[in-house]
C-alpha cells in the first residue's frame, strides 16, 4: 500500500511537472519548407489560389482519396474555401480559406480543424531568373485556456514542440508535387491575364478555308480573298449577315493552322457547286478576351491563354474563335474565345 502511494505520489509530481512546463514551452510554432520550380511565379500563384487545384498537389490527398470535399466563395483568391471530411483520424475534418495574397508574389490560407485548433499556411514566391523559390510556411498557435479546453491546450504546447517532425515531410512531400505539377504546363509567363467566362449561343456562320504561309503580306491577301469570296456569296444569295467577321481554328492552335474564315449568316440550304461552307457553331461556355495589337502580338496571347486554361484545370474546346471588331488580319482589335470543356474537381 505503502509503494502504491509512493507511486501516486510519483505521478502527480510528474503530472504537476508538465503542466508547469507547459507554461514556459513555446505558444506557437513555426514549420518551414522551399522548394525552387523552373516556372514563371505567375504559373505557380494560380495553382496556389485555385482550392480546386489543391488536391492535385496536396501532400495529404492520398491519406483518403473518398473524403468528402466541398468548395465554397469565389472560385479563386481571397475568400476561396476548400472544406473537407472523412472518416480516417489522420484526415479529419476542417476547412482552408484563402485570407490574402500578393499577386505573383504571396498566399496565406487560414486553417480551421475544429476542435483540434487553427493554423496558418503562408507560401511566399520569389523569381529567380525563371524558375521560382516557393518556401511553404506553417504556423501554428497553442494558447493554454484555463477552461475546459486546458487539458488539450497543454498537449498541444507538446506537439508544437515536435510539429518540424510531424509536419516537415509532409510540407516536403507537398512541394515536390507542385513542382510536379507545374513541370507538365508549358514555360509561358501568364502575369496580368484575366479572362473573363461567357456563355456563347448557337451560331450558324459561312465559311471558306483561309491558306496560311509564314509571310504576313501573304497571310493578309489570302485572308482579304477569303473575305471577298464570303461577301460575294452573302451577295449572291441575299443572305442576311447577323454578326462580325470570323476566324475559326481548331484545338491546339493558336489560330493559323487549318484556319477558316467565317461570317455568322442566316441560310436554310447551303448550294453545292461552291466552296462556301455552312457550319453550326454550338452553344458552349467559353474564356474570352479582348486584344488590340498585331497578329503577332495576339498569337502569343492565345499561346498564354492556352497555358492559362491548363494552369486552371481547364480544358479547350472544339474551336478558337476570333472575332474582327476592328481591323483586319494584321492589326486591329479583335476578341477571343477558346471553348472550355471540363474542370479538375478533386
Amino acid at each position: 500500500m505503502r509503494l502504491l502511494l509512493r507511486l501516486l505520489g510519483l505521478l502527480l509530481v510528474l503530472a504537476g511537472l508538465l503542466l508547469g512546463l507547459a507554461f514556459v514551452l513555446p505558444d506557437r510554432a513555426h514549420v518551414e519548407r522551399s522548394i525552387t520550380i523552373a516556372r514563371p511565379q505567375s504559373q505557380i500563384y494560380l495553382l496556389l489560389t485555385n482550392p480546386r487545384r489543391f488536391n492535385d498537389w496536396s501532400p495529404w490527398f492520398a491519406l483518403d482519396p473518398a473524403a468528402n470535399y466541398v468548395y465554397s466563395g469565389p472560385d479563386s483568391g481571397v475568400g476561396a474555401k476548400l472544406a473537407w471530411s472523412s472518416s480516417n483520424s489522420d484526415v479529419g475534418s476542417g476547412s482552408q480559406t484563402i485570407a490574402a495574397v500578393e499577386t505573383d508574389k504571396a498566399v496565406e490560407l487560414a486553417l480551421d480543424f475544429g476542435a483540434r485548433g487553427t493554423a496558418t499556411m503562408h507560401f511566399d514566391l520569389a523569381r529567380h531568373s525563371d524558375e521560382t523559390r516557393v518556401t511553404w510556411n506553417f504556423y501554428s498557435r497553442f494558447p493554454l485556456r484555463l477552461d475546459d479546453h486546458f487539458i488539450t491546450d497543454v498537449v498541444g504546447r507538446y506537439v508544437g514542440v515536435f510539429l518540424d517532425r510531424l509536419v516537415g515531410d509532409d510540407l516536403e512531400r507537398g512541394l515536390v508535387n507542385l513542382q510536379q505539377l507545374a513541370g507538365t504546363f508549358p514555360p509561358v509567363d501568364v502575369a496580368g491575364l484575366d479572362p473573363q467566362f461567357v456563355d456563347l449561343p448557337t451560331r450558324r456562320v459561312i465559311t471558306t478555308a483561309l491558306a496560311s504561309e509564314s509571310d504576313d503580306a501573304a497571310n493578309l491577301r489570302h485572308w482579304n480573298a477569303a473575305r471577298q469570296e464570303l461577301e460575294q456569296f452573302v451577295a449572291q444569295n441575299r443572305l442576311s449577315v447577323e454578326g462580325r467577321l470570323l476566324q475559326l481554328a481548331p484545338p491546339g492552335t493558336n489560330g493559323d493552322a487549318d484556319a477558316e474564315l467565317a461570317l455568322p449568316a442566316h441560310y436554310d440550304v447551303m448550294p453545292d457547286d461552291t466552296d462556301v461552307r455552312g457550319r453550326e457553331l454550338a452553344a458552349t461556355r467559353a474564356v474570352q478576351l479582348e486584344h488590340n495589337g498585331s497578329l503577332a502580338e495576339r498569337r502569343k496571347l492565345v499561346d498564354k491563354l492556352r497555358t492559362w486554361l491548363l494552369v486552371k484545370g481547364l480544358h479547350s474546346g472544339d474551336w478558337l474563335v476570333e472575332e474582327y471588331v476592328d481591323g483586319d488580319l494584321l492589326q486591329g482589335k479583335t476578341r477571343i474565345w477558346i471553348a472550355v470543356q471540363s474542370a479538375a474537381t478533386n
